[in-house]
């Protein structure tokens, strides 16, 4: 199927918005085809004035257009009303990573095969967890028993041109730390090829950053293949960083995301060895590079081409949402 002919609307023309609409021009769709819908004006004119394509700020104005394919990047508890109404008029949809479970029992009595319907699973794509997947699933460290991962971000720093007080990540149902623990579990869950059995820890509020949001999320995971580990995601570290131990039967591999290398210890022979691994391009102002969202992108393109099959689903999200939910019901609960 050639997509020279499909209409692609961008609903949300924030940050993630433009990115998007940048993924879809660099897999090779022509900026007539990207239409953007924003409640705000001035989100409408920056698109139209940096990318080239038509917006609209009314949202029965942007459906006009009849869209083949919609990519939701709205705050996260808006995701529902999008999504939903792409599923009952049967079009193609790609959503960002959410936080809420809001539409989803709606939405799954709609899904079929006539339409792709394509949750974010980005950081699948990331260059080094792709080489960290690889060395795991060929048993170069053998079985894995257990995993310490640690991300640590400045709330502030997300978005430094605007007040990280008025934005999404800083209030509680849409929080920072709620919304990177489900990214990162998304990730975590198809390494260990596994499903979370049982999750204990805490939430918290720590810091004196001014919102209702908590800043850090700690948890211990017992896995249904009997992997153990230990998950903390915090929005204070004043500098960003990603850190993961992997222990394995044979061995052990650490990976530090902004070092751009992977450690690998040997039992057999006892020594360390490091892999150097490509930095990717960023954008300014952005801390992730590109490379991970052009293929997400791609990955999805093909899904509506039909000549791959996505590879993430609403099941195996709202299950990632629960174990969020059952986290932070455990920590009120003690």
């Amino acid at each position: 199927m050639n997509l020279k002919n499909h209409k692609f609307l961008q609903v949300g023309l924030g940050s993630m918005g433009k990115r998007r609409i940048r993924n879809l021009l660099f897999n090779g769709i022509k900026a007539e085809q990207i239409f953007g819908f924003d409640i705000s004006a001035d989100h409408c004119h920056e698109a139209e004035q940096r990318y080239g394509i038509k917006t609209f700020s009314d949202f029965k104005d942007a459906v006009r257009i009849k869209p083949d394919a919609m990519i939701i990047s709205t705050v996260p508890n808006a995701h529902h009303r999008y999504f939903l109404y792409a599923a009952k008029h049967k079009i193609n949809f790609f959503v960002e990573a959410t936080t809420v479970e809001k539409g989803y029992d709606k939405l799954f009595s709609l899904l079929d095969d006539s339409f792709v319907a394509a949750p974010s699973c980005t950081f699948r794509y990331f260059p080094a967890i792709k080489i960290i997947k690889k060395i795991v699933r060929s048993g170069r460290i053998g079985k894995i028993l257990s995993f310490t991962y640690h991300l640590g971000q400045y709330l502030p720093d997300w978005h430094p041109w605007e007040d990280y007080r008025r934005i999404y990540f800083a209030q509680k149902e849409t929080g920072g730390c709620r919304e990177m623990f489900v990214f990162e579990l998304i990730w975590l869950l198809d390494l260990l090829g596994s499903k979370v059995k049982k999750v204990k820890g805490f939430v918290k509020k720590i810091s004196d950053l001014e919102m209702p949001a908590d800043d850090v999320y700690s948890a211990n995971l017992l896995f249904e293949n009997n992997v153990v580990g230990n998950m903390m995601i915090d929005v204070i570290s004043r500098w960003p960083f990603r850190t993961l131990r992997l222990i394995g039967t044979e061995g052990i591999l650490e990976w530090e995301w902004l070092a751009y290398q992977l450690k690998i210890f040997n039992v057999k022979n006892k020594k360390w060895k490091t892999l150097k691994i490509k930095k990717g391009r960023k954008e300014k102002g952005y801390v992730a590079t590109e490379d991970m969202y052009q293929e997400e992108m791609d990955h999805f393109l093909k899904a509506l081409k039909r000549e791959k099959k996505y590879p993430y689903s609403f099941r195996e999200d709202q299950t990632i949402l629960k174990t969020l939910v059952k986290l932070e019901k455990n920590s009120h609960e003690n």
